[in-house]
Parts: C-alpha cells; sequence; structure tokens
C-alpha cells in the first residue's frame, strides 16, 4: 500500500468517526489540498477516490489544470488577487476565498465576460486575526446585500480558519459562530443554495465536524510535509 493510500484511508476513517459524534450527523465531503505537491500525487488520489482538490494560488492551479486528464472538481482556497481573477474563474468550480466586497465584484465582473455563473463561499475572518484575510462578521448582512444583486455569482456557502492553536478544543468557539452564521445565510438566500459550510484542516477537521462543518481542506495528513513559502499555512 503506498504511503498516500494509507494516509488517505486513515483521513477517511478519522472524518467518519467525527462525522458520527456530529449531532447533525452530516456527510462530509474531502478537498484534498495539493498545492505544493506534485501533480503525480493528485493523480494518485484521485485514482484512489479523491473527487475534490484544492489549490491556494492560480499559477499553481494553471499548471496542474492544463496538465491533468483525470476528472476532479476544482476548489481555489487561497486569497485571491484581483489580477489573477480572470484564470481563477475561467478553472476554478469553486471558488472558497471570496474574502471581500471587492473581489467578489470582480469574481462576478469576469465570470460575465465568459457566460459563467462563479459558485463561490463567502470568506469570514471569524478569528479576528490580523494575519488571515476574510469578511469582518459583523458586514456579514451588508456583504450578502451587496452579493445578492451580482449576477454572475452563485453564494453555496461559507469558508473559515481557525487559527492554529496548539490546544485544537481552542477552534471550537471559532467553528461553531461559523456554524451559527451559516445557518443565518440560509434565510437570505434560495433554499437549498447554501448547502457548503468548509471548514477545518489537516490539525483541526476533526473538531470543524464536530461542530458542522461540511467540507473540510486537508493536505498534510494526506499527501505528507511539503516546503512552505514563509506566507503560506498548513492546509
Amino acid at each position: 500500500m503506498s504511503e498516500i493510500k494509507e494516509r488517505l484511508a486513515h483521513v477517511m476513517d478519522r472524518i467518519e468517526e467525527a462525522r458520527k459524534r456530529s449531532p447533525w450527523h452530516q456527510k462530509v465531503t474531502l478537498v484534498a489540498v495539493t498545492k505544493f505537491h506534485p501533480l503525480e500525487d493528485m493523480e494518485e488520489a484521485i485514482r484512489l477516490g479523491v473527487t475534490q482538490v484544492g489549490e491556494n494560488r492560480v499559477q499553481e492551479m494553471e499548471q496542474k489544470y492544463k496538465a491533468l486528464t483525470l476528472p476532479v472538481t476544482w476548489n481555489l482556497q487561497g486569497h485571491l488577487q484581483k489580477n489573477k481573477v480572470k484564470k481563477a474563474v475561467a478553472m476554478a468550480d469553486l471558488i472558497q476565498s471570496g474574502d471581500s466586497v471587492e473581489i467578489l465584484q470582480e469574481i462576478d465582473r469576469r465570470a460575465g465576460e465568459i457566460g459563467k455563473v462563479q459558485d463561490a463561499l463567502l470568506e469570514f475572518n471569524i478569528s479576528g486575526e490580523a494575519s488571515k484575510h476574510g469578511i469582518p462578521p459583523e458586514k456579514m448582512e451588508e456583504t450578502i446585500r451587496t452579493v445578492k444583486e451580482l449576477p454572475h455569482i452563485r453564494v453555496k456557502g461559507l469558508m473559515c480558519m481557525a487559527p492554529n492553536y496548539e490546544d485544537v478544543e481552542k477552534t471550537r468557539p471559532v467553528f461553531r459562530k461559523a456554524h451559527t452564521m451559516w445557518n443565518e445565510m440560509k434565510k437570505e438566500f434560495p433554499e437549498g443554495q447554501i448547502s457548503l459550510l468548509s471548514m477545518g484542516m489537516t490539525h483541526d477537521f476533526e473538531i470543524a465536524i464536530e461542530e458542522g462543518a461540511n467540507m473540510v481542506r486537508i493536505g498534510t495528513a494526506i499527501f505528507g510535509e511539503r516546503q512552505y513559502h514563509q506566507e503560506e499555512s498548513k492546509a
């Protein structure tokens, strides 16, 4: 058994156990985060049953997107610069990092140019950390009002990142607040449209699932450690 196969099986077992502990027993979608890992690792994961992959940088996504021949759903989850939106919209099935009104408006504009309705998540900086991108929670209503007027974006839910606490139990209040906000969002959009609550990464995904996440973004626990640039954080 390959290392990736072994790790992936272990991750899936942990997801299932956390799902059982969750009061909602929700179905959980795994996004395998392939940033800084070679195309071969992505291909192996897909052959092992992974249906969604996540990239943080448009440039790396573009390289893999052009080379990959296997079917997969592409998630872009890293902070998106305005000058990269055109390429992102051309490739991503889901942009998770809708982290400001300005970037959401640019996504809408670029999607309109190619006749696409882009699925996206609103990313909120629930912890309030200065190092994290995201919409301040107190601007949720204002942001929703604005984005509802954008015809080429379909908001599918909420994304957040918790602080990288050594004691992962400390992440619970962040995930709990995100779950509450996600339920509030459901009241503002057509029934069934707000379906994704993306939270939880390698170090905290089990807590996130217990608090209601139905999408987790996991890289290191599947693919092993990788070389990080200083500005990157583990997924």
